[in-house]
């Protein structure tokens, strides 16, 4: 999945997306809009973490990404990546019932590798970034 935020069109955002995207996200602050084909991405902040979130035409919520701060990482998620280098960053990405986390690591020799892993640790995906 792509997230592209250089063409930022508000104008084409129908005026029900908002209220929709703040009736899953209450708190969400510094929303930027953004067209994505037939669905709308939605870049903002919620309790000081930033967020992204795709929604439908009709303003279903179809997937949002989560910052993740590395001291909040499920051991499980931790004990896997940790396995493969440095955490440097990670992301919860929930499609509907399913939650897969993102993480980048950092090898000793300075090498960065993209981790997919489901929700028990397992690795899905690898590969170098």
């Amino acid at each position: 999945m792509t997230f592209n935020f250089f063409k930022r069109d508000h104008k084409s955002i129908p005026e029900n997306i908002t209220p929709k995207l703040l009736a899953i996200f209450p708190r969400a602050i510094n929303i930027e809009w953004n067209k994505a084909g037939d669905n709308f991405e939605a870049l903002f902040y919620m309790d000081e973490v930033e967020y992204i979130a795709r929604l439908s035409e009709k303003g279903l919520l179809l997937e949002y990404k989560k910052n993740v701060r590395t001291n909040e990482i499920p051991e499980k998620i931790s004990l896997t990546a940790t396995g493969h280098g440095e955490i440097m960053s990670a992301i919860a990405i929930y499609q509907g019932e399913t939650l897969v986390h993102e993480i980048i690591v950092r090898k000793p020799d300075l090498s960065r590798y993209l981790l997919l892993l489901d929700d028990e640790g397992h690795l899905l995906e690898m590969r170098g970034v």
